[in-house]
C-alpha cells in the first residue's frame, strides 16, 4: 500500500506548491496524466476488484459477436462493445491490458483537462479525485469512469448555457454507461437561483430515509411487471436474509459530504453560490447525490451507482475549501487534511483495492 501513500504525498505537495505560488502547469498536468494512466492501466489482476470479471466480460462480448449471437449484447453499452471488439481484433494476447490502458488514458486525459478548465485549484481537484474516485473509476468501474469523464467535459458547455451541446455530449456518455442518462437531470437546475431552504430540506429528507431505509422503489413490488417485480422482490429477500449487505447510510464519507454541503449552504452567501457557477452546480449535484443515497437506501447496488454519478462533482467543492474556509492563507492545511482523511478511508477501509503490482505481459 506504500505506493498509494507516496502518490498521495506527491499530489498533495504539488497542490500546496500551486497554492503558495501558482505556476504554468501544462507540462505538469501532462505528466500526471501519463503517471496515473500507466499506473491504472498496468495494475495487476489482484490489485483491485473486478479485473478478472472484466477479462471474462471481454471474452464474453467477443465470443458472442464472433458467433453472431448478439441477443445478450444490449446488456453492455455500444461504446464498450466497440472498444472491446477493436482491441480484441488487434491483439490475440494482452488485449485486456490494451483495453485497460485505453480506458485509463482517455478517462484521465478528459478529467485532468476539465479540472484545469473548471477549477481555479486544478491540483487540489486532482488530489481529491485521486483520494476519493480514482481507485473506483480508473481501476474498478472503468465504464462509469469514462462516462463521468465525458460528463465533466459536458459541464464546460452546460456552464455556458449551451444546453444542446450538453445534451449531445451526455448522450455520447450513455454509449459508455447507460446510467449517464441521469445527468440530464441537471437541466432542471436554475443557475441563476439557489434556494438554500430547498437543498437543506433535501438533505434532511435523505437523513430520514437513510435512517428508516424506506426505498422509494418499493412500488415495483406492487406493480405487475413480472420479471422486474420478481427480481426486485428476490433482491429484497436477499437483503433481509443477509445474503446482500444493506446500506450503511451513516458512513464517514457520507457524513463528510453532508457536512460539506451544509457548510456551503449555510455559511457561504447565496450571491457567491450564484456567481461562482461551478461551485453552485457542484453543490446542487452533491446534495442530489446525498438525497439519492438516502432515498434509494433499500437497493444497495442502485444506491451507490446513482449517488456516485452526481457525487463526483463534490471534488470541486472540496477543492474550493481552500478559498471558502475562514482561515485565510492557512486554508490549504485543513483542506489537505480532509483529502488525507478521505484517502485513508478509501485505501485502508473501503475494501476496494489491494497491494499494487504490475500486470504480467505475455
Amino acid at each position: 500500500m506504500l505506493i498509494y501513500v507516496v502518490l498521495f504525498i506527491f499530489f498533495a505537495a504539488i497542490a500546496i506548491e500551486y497554492d503558495l505560488k501558482p505556476f504554468n502547469n501544462n507540462y505538469t498536468l501532462l505528466a500526471i496524466i501519463i503517471l496515473l494512466g500507466l499506473f491504472a492501466g498496468f495494475r495487476g489482476e489482484n490489485a483491485a476488484r473486478d479485473y478478472e470479471s472484466y477479462k471474462i466480460i471481454f471474452d464474453f462480448v467477443y465470443d458472442l459477436s464472433s458467433n453472431s449471437n448478439t441477443g445478450f449484447l444490449p446488456l453492455f453499452e455500444p461504446g464498450f462493445i466497440s472498444i472491446v471488439l477493436f482491441f480484441r481484433s488487434l491483439f490475440d494476447v494482452n488485449y485486456a491490458l490494451a483495453i485497460m490502458l485505453f480506458y485509463a488514458f482517455v478517462s484521465l486525459t478528459l478529467k485532468v483537462f476539465c479540472f484545469n478548465r473548471l477549477s481555479i485549484f486544478p491540483y487540489l481537484a486532482i488530489l481529491f479525485y485521486f483520494s476519493h474516485y480514482f481507485f473506483l473509476h480508473e481501476m474498478i468501474q472503468i465504464r462509469i469512469g469514462l462516462a463521468t469523464a465525458i460528463f465533466f467535459f459536458s459541464l464546460i458547455f452546460y456552464l455556458k448555457d449551451q444546453r444542446a451541446k450538453f445534451i449531445l455530449i451526455i448522450i455520447v456518455a450513455t454509449f459508455f454507461h447507460y446510467s449517464a442518462i441521469f445527468y440530464l437531470l441537471l437541466l432542471g437546475f436554475n443557475s441563476k437561483y439557489f434556494n438554500k431552504s430547498f437543498y437543506a430540506s433535501l438533505i434532511g429528507i435523505s437523513l430520514i430515509l437513510g435512517y428508516l431505509k424506506i426505498p422509494i422503489l418499493n412500488f415495483l413490488g406492487w406493480v405487475d411487471l413480472a420479471t422486474v417485480s420478481e427480481k426486485y422482490n428476490d433482491y429484497l429477500e436477499k437483503v433481509q436474509s443477509g445474503v446482500v449487505e444493506s446500506i450503511n447510510y451513516f458512513n464517514v464519507l457520507t457524513i463528510l459530504d453532508i457536512i460539506l454541503s451544509l457548510y456551503f449552504i449555510f455559511v457561504i452567501p447565496k450571491k457567491l453560490l450564484i456567481e461562482d457557477k461551478m461551485i453552485g452546480l457542484s453543490l446542487k449535484c452533491n446534495v442530489l447525490s446525498i438525497f439519492f443515497f438516502g432515498a434509494l437506501s433499500g437497493i444497495p447496488s442502485l444506491t451507490f451507482r446513482i449517488s456516485e454519478l452526481f457525487g463526483v462533482a463534490s471534488i470541486f467543492l472540496y477543492a474550493s475549501l481552500v478559498k471558502y474556509l475562514p482561515f485565510g492563507k492557512f486554508n490549504i492545511l485543513p483542506t489537505i487534511l480532509i483529502a488525507a482523511f478521505i484517502f485513508y478511508t478509501i485505501v485502508f477501509h473501503a475494501d476496494m483495492i489491494y497491494p499494487y503490482y504490475f500486470t504480467r505481459i505475455k
